[in-house]
């Protein structure tokens, strides 16, 4: 079973008008699960009417918490079988259900347990999304300055065969679910942004290997990018958090991995 999970700040006359991103009328192996931050009784009729389960216990909590939020709630209630999966999935992506199962299926085949796809800012596939780029570390606020960004992405334009990438971001992230598990989720000590950077990390300590990205396999992206408009909450969240993943990075995740390689 593949399970998607979906947060909604607000978005739900987004969620209605694109069909929950495309996936509303998606089968049986796919179940869509949304987590209401901002309880819509408009959303929650349109889930009922649909088969979408519908949850708007405790708003309020970050992205990552959220997420985990729904993967305990589907453990408790469903469960995961061996081989189900867990898609995060951002409220502003439109998807077709069989490019998720193309997905599943190509990670399944690869025995790899996390993944991404290509996104695009529009419908036509013109514009890319940088959704796929190389961890930030020490030296990152110089490039702030340079190119008002604190990460590299990736030429994707360079890329058309399935590799490894160091991240993906958190709008469209796919693991196989007893992955998940292993990483104990996202960690909820980020409010939100970065919270996708650090999961990845951990990722790659554990397996050896970044984000495995299937360039063929596509879906559409409106971002808002909030955190780029430097007074507001969002950047305050955004650099806060981009100093407790390098905080993490040095002093908790390379300090255990060198104290376990000294074993």
């Amino acid at each position: 079973m593949i399970h998607v999970a979906i947060v909604s700040h607000g978005h739900e006359n987004l969620l209605i008008a694109s069909g929950m991103g495309g996936l509303r009328d998606a089968g049986a192996n796919m179940h869509v699960w949304i987590k209401d931050n901002r309880p819509s009784a408009q959303l929650k009729a349109y889930c009922l009417q649909h088969g979408v389960s519908y949850i708007d216990d405790h708003p309020g909590l970050g992205f990552g918490e959220n997420n985990n939020f729904l993967f305990d709630l589907i453990s408790n209630s469903v469960g995961f079988g061996d081989g189900d999966s867990f898609i995060v999935m951002n409220p502003d992506i439109t998807i077709s259900p069989d490019t998720i199962m193309t997905l599943v299926s190509n990670m399944q085949r690869d025995a790899f347990p996390i993944a991404t796809i290509n996104l695009f800012r529009d419908e036509q596939h013109q514009y890319v999304d940088a959704n796929i780029r190389r961890f930030p570390n020490v030296i990152s606020l110089l490039r702030m300055v340079a190119v008002r960004s604190l990460s590299e992405p990736y030429d994707k334009k360079t890329m058309s065969e399935t590799c490894h990438v160091d991240w993906a971001s958190g709008a469209f992230l796919a693991f196989d679910a007893r992955h998940y598990q292993a990483l104990q989720g996202f960690d909820t000590r980020y409010f939100m942004y970065f919270e996708d950077v650090d999961i990845c990390y951990r990722s790659h300590q554990l397996l050896g290997l970044g984000i495995r990205f299937y360039p063929q396999l596509n879906a559409t992206h409106t971002a808002a990018h909030k955190n780029r408009n430097l007074v507001s909450r969002h950047a305050s969240w955004f650099f806060r958090s981009f100093l407790k993943f390098l905080s993490r990075r040095y002093f908790v995740y390379d300090r255990r991995a060198n104290i376990s390689a000294s074993k």
